[in-house]
């Protein structure tokens, strides 16, 4: 009977020292997996700060593109009005053919410029909305 008093007052200390060990394990763990949350938390909300200044950042690019449009619409069916009163006018058949070619002229250039300044406009606001992911991936 002495041999079993003897196992079972090893086998506390044993026992203990592994609970001990076990605990401080789950410590470290949840330390850790508290600040992978904490990581997680900032990075959530840095990106929604990022996502809501670019959705108003693109708010006003769609705006302006908008606005654009409307212009160049205008002053696209303004010359077209004056180009057809110009071909009616017109007294032969040549006149008629140098009139529209050279509203054709006009149209393609002016849809060229503005199409360009308008892609110019999109990769502006391209850059300036992957700036904090580029500043994000580069951590």
């Amino acid at each position: 009977m002495a041999k079993a008093t003897t196992t079972k007052t090893r086998a506390k200390p044993e026992a203990s020292a592994a609970s001990t060990s076990a605990t401080k394990m789950l410590d470290e763990s949840m330390e850790q997996f508290s600040g992978f949350a904490g990581m997680f938390g900032e990075y959530a909300e840095n990106g929604l700060k990022a996502m809501s200044e670019r959705a108003s950042g693109a708010t006003e690019i769609m705006r302006s593109l908008g606005d654009r449009n409307m212009e160049f619409f205008t002053k696209t069916l303004e010359q077209g009005v004056e180009a057809t009163q110009a071909i009616t006018a017109a007294k032969d058949v040549r006149e008629v053919m140098e009139i529209q070619a050279g509203f054709a002229k006009s149209m393609f250039s002016a849809y060229t410029k503005e199409m360009n300044a308008q892609a110019e406009i999109c990769m502006s606001a391209w850059r300036d909305a992957a700036k904090p992911f580029m500043a994000f991936a580069a951590k």
